[in-house]
């Protein structure tokens, strides 16, 4: 080989060497560019996450809080609920009390009841005896007939024999007549009626009376045979509140 040739071979491995080395490092340099730019992605996508779980962790805490609410609220419920189931067992033990006792009296007065001089029946809620005006009094009158004295005393002995029970005796009339007279009527042979039935047994402590005048019809003032019905006197028996309360007092 000779010195011209050795020359141009040395300087191109010379300038071989420096691409080379050139190409080596711009690979270099755009691989830790390239790194970098990962890395700064990743830290991104690092912090996105963190506060993804911040936010998870807050919604975790606020559902276990919910959750102890709702199982707070369901031990009241339940409390609530067998108290309300006690207390419905209680109304329907005196209910059925009740309706023992409206049997028991039914029974006792079913031979009134035949005879056509008192009817009964549950008004209002109410156990109710219903006698005629004209079993009673004569029209427009207070003073007890003897068929309705006969009545009353037999009246006053079953009632008044039924222990813890309280009565008011209500007089009614129909519309025909003025306001005043019809309140005058009704009170005064209501009254008439308890104070028989005082002297016939009936504890004072156990019985009221009231007048309604034509205000508490039984039917409508628009016929002979409604009026008929609307003339009347008729022993309540007074519902026992504090039994009836006592379930709802209760804590």
């Amino acid at each position: 080989m000779n010195l011209s040739v050795f020359r141009s071979v040395s300087l191109g491995l010379v300038l071989l060497s420096g691409a080379c080395a050139t190409v080596g490092r711009d690979k270099y340099e755009l691989d830790v560019s390239g790194l970098k730019k990962q890395i700064k992605e990743l830290e991104g996508t690092n912090a996105t996450l963190y506060g993804e779980k911040g936010t998870c962790n807050q919604q975790l805490d606020r559902c276990q809080s919910e959750l102890t609410a709702m199982k707070s609220q369901g031990k009241e419920l339940d409390a609530n609920l067998t108290n309300a189931i006690k207390r419905i067992e209680e109304l329907e033990a005196i209910a059925a009390a009740q309706s023992a006792v409206f049997d028991n009296l039914r029974k006792q007065l079913d031979g009134l009841v035949q005879a056509g001089k008192l009817t009964v029946s549950i008004v209002r809620g109410q156990f109710t005896v219903q006698m005629a005006d004209k079993i009673l009094f004569d029209s427009g009158k207070y003073e007890l007939k003897q068929g309705g004295q006969e009545t009353l005393t037999e009246l006053a002995k079953i009632l008044g024999g039924l222990q813890g029970r309280s009565w008011q005796v209500s007089g009614h009339t129909d519309s025909d007549g003025g306001d005043d007279f019809n309140w005058r009527l009704s009170g005064n042979r209501s009254r008439v009626v308890l104070q028989f039935m005082l002297e016939n047994g009936m504890p004072a402590e156990r019985i009221s009376f009231a007048g309604y005048g034509k205000f508490a019809p039984t039917a409508p003032n628009d016929t002979p045979e409604n009026k008929t019905l609307n003339r009347r006197i008729e022993i309540v028996l007074i519902p026992d509140l504090d039994a009836l309360l006592a379930p709802f007092q209760k804590r």
